[in-house]
């Protein structure tokens, strides 16, 4: 676990994402002007780091950095040791990796405790780290229902994951033809491009690029033809570089449908479950060993929620290859905690090593919200349990997604350190440009989607209802609330990828902050005017087709009326 800190040190390791196992401050900081051994870094240092490499500035207090790996087996896998030592006039950072993987995260971490001094000078402290993950999956599967993220949010992601030591990325997109509908059809040259080129950026950035398909709308899982068919779209990508596989049988009838799948795989309940086996192990047979292909096939069942036995589960144990891992979303679709009970039924019931498909912080059955809170209520006793990892998935907002997704990073990582509010608050930090919509984070904030919405609000909303002599206080607060939603609409064409996409969001808060403020005035001094102020501004919110907190406060607007 990470060691507390004091001072400003304490912030240079408060921008670390995930928490490190172990740190060891040391005394003071080294500064720089210059880098040599940059080229360690490769294009994360021209995309990330604001240093100059020696070949632009000339300094005596050059920073040298060493980056090696060391594979003799001290280090945990994706392992490292980071180090900063030295004077001020021959400042060192030396980062020994398990394997590259660790190397690679090692530098990562580098970059995050860089201090910018503003006059052409940098800082780090003196450090030294021992750190590995926890759980050997830890990832994100774009696997919503909605518009797919574009080329460029794809592109981003896996940046994103690489800064932050999530090492998988999953293409599942519902909405992409080729991957479900038209599962049969070879993806054209120029869409195979892109996957091509999504998988190099991947490859760099240490993150397993799992390219799945969905065929199971359509499938006749028992002729030949079908299946010679999933193996040449398989072909056609591993030919770009993909090398992770994964088959999707979600959302489809639960039974099967074909009168040659009933033949050959029987009618009794859960036959389903022997075609799904059956065609994951004709993939491990006929494209797997084949290619050599070194991580497991993972497979989504299509009874892939709670955690009792049941006949199609009975199937899978039996008739699953040994090392496919298996799917699942916890005690339902969209939960809101997962215990170490439930992970352990649930691998008892498939037979298989459990990849939790986790719907968070993923809005496809609300598209009018946004959940912009922490990963909550995911136990952290995982250790020695059939879960190998997760993949969150989020939101067709990527850049809006990457707050949740940080504190999925910091759980995976480091489950022992782990706590929501602290990872929610360095999240804030390190996602770019959170601060000028710190008011919409905080009204989007709670999960699971049905808990109660902004408690500090409600509270208040009550007492100044209520009365007495909290009434004050909480109109206070209200006002000072209800301000900050309205200053964070956009004045004018929104900057940035993030306000970008939450733009819609941030006027509907806007619209709610004031009905609120307008509810309020009408509420201490009761009018005409005020009451037809509340109407407008109460049917404004009320025609925004995003939802902030309209459960909070709308409610107040039409009291306000009633009064």
């Amino acid at each position: 676990m990470s060691t507390p800190f004091s001072g400003s040190r304490e912030a240079a390791v408060s921008r670390l994402v995930p928490t490190p196992q172990q740190v060891r401050l040391g005394s003071g900081e080294v500064s720089f002007a210059s880098v040599r051994g940059a080229e360690h870094f490769g294009d994360r240092w021209r995309d990330s780091a604001p240093m100059a490499t020696t070949e632009r500035h000339r300094s005596p207090n050059e920073l040298v950095v060493e980056v090696t790996v060391d594979g003799s087996g001290d280090l945990p896998a994706e392992g490292y040791r980071l180090t900063v030592a030295g004077t001020d006039d021959e400042p060192t950072a030396t980062v020994v990796g398990a394997d590259s993987a660790g190397a690679f995260y090692g530098t990562q971490t580098l970059l995050a405790l860089v201090r910018d001094a503003g006059d052409g000078t940098y800082h780090l402290p003196r450090i030294e780290i021992d750190d590995h993950p926890d759980l050997a999956w830890r990832g994100t599967i774009e696997g919503f229902y909605g518009p797919p993220w574009s080329h460029a949010d794809r592109l981003a992601h896996l940046d994103f994951a690489g800064r932050h030591k999530l090492n998988a990325y999953v293409y599942a997109p519902k909405d992409d033809p080729y991957h479900r509908q038209q599962w049969r059809e070879p993806y054209p040259d120029e869409e195979l491009a892109r996957v091509g080129e999504l998988v190099a950026l991947a490859e760099r950035r240490h993150v397993r690029f799992v390219f799945s398909v969905s065929p199971g709308l359509s499938m006749v899982y028992s002729d030949p033809a079908e299946v010679d068919l999933l193996v040449r779209k398989l072909e056609q990508v591993w030919k770009v570089g993909v090398r992770d596989i994964a088959l999707l049988f979600d959302d489809i009838p639960p039974e099967l449908e074909h009168e040659a799948d009933v033949a050959a795989f029987g009618s009794e309940p859960g036959s389903s479950a022997r075609a799904h086996a059956a065609v994951c192990a004709q993939v491990q047979e006929r494209f797997r060993h084949v290619h050599g292909a070194q991580r497991p096939l993972i497979m989504v069942p299509t009874d892939y929620a709670g955690t009792q036995s049941s006949p199609y589960r009975e199937h899978l144990t039996r008739e699953l290859p040994d090392d496919v891992l298996v799917w699942w979303t916890g005690r339902d679709i969209v939960v809101g905690d997962i215990t170490r009970a439930e992970i352990d039924a649930a691998a008892a019931s498939y037979g298989h090593r459990l990849l939790l498909w986790d719907n968070f912080p993923v809005n496809d059955f609300d598209f009018a919200r946004l959940f912009l809170g922490p990963l909550v209520g995911r136990t952290t006793e995982v250790a020695g349990s059939e879960l190998v990892g997760i993949t969150a998935n989020p939101m067709p907002h990527e850049a809006a997604s990457e707050i949740a997704l940080a504190t999925v990073a910091d759980w995976a990582w480091n489950l022992g350190a782990y706590d929501p509010d602290a990872a929610h608050a360095r999240a804030l930090q390190v996602v770019p440009d959170t601060g000028r919509i710190r008011r919409l984070v905080e009204s989007c904030r709670t999960w699971p989607p049905s808990a109660p919405r902004a408690p500090q609000l409600s509270a208040w909303i009550e007492a100044l209802m209520a009365g007495g002599s909290d009434r004050a206080v909480a109109e206070s607060g209200l006002r000072d609330a209800f301000t900050a939603m309205i200053n964070e609409e956009p004045a004018g064409e929104p900057a940035g990828r993030l306000e970008r996409e939450v733009a819609p969001w941030l006027r509907a808060q806007a619209a709610v902050g004031r009905a609120g403020l307008a509810a309020l005035d009408q509420l201490n001094s009761p009018s005409s005017s005020g009451r037809e102020a509340v109407e407008q501004a109460l049917a404004a919110a009320e025609a925004c087709e995003q939802n902030v907190l309209h459960d909070v406060v709308l409610p107040l607007a039409r009291n306000a009326l009633d009064s």
